[in-house]
């Protein structure tokens, strides 16, 4: 076989390889998002959760100063 021949039968076996690993990547990549994604989705849910204990905590207080501003009769 032709010198040229084995190089040919060498690039397309390694174009072939590339072409199968091809899935499990994009697979992984795809698997690191979700990963990322329920991380980010974990952390606005908290986030989200803190802001209403915030508002509660503010009304609260809104509420007590407007018992405090009120006529003493």
């Amino acid at each position: 076989m032709p010198k040229s021949a084995v190089l040919h039968a060498a690039r397309k076996r390694r174009g072939q390889l590339r072409r199968a690993e091809l899935p499990n990547v994009i697979e992984g990549q795809i698997a690191e998002l979700c990963r990322d994604l329920a991380v980010q989705t974990k952390r606005m849910r908290q986030l989200q959760e803190e802001a209403d204990e915030l508002r509660a905590v503010i009304r609260q207080w809104a509420g007590g100063a407007d018992a405090d501003l009120a006529p003493d009769y």
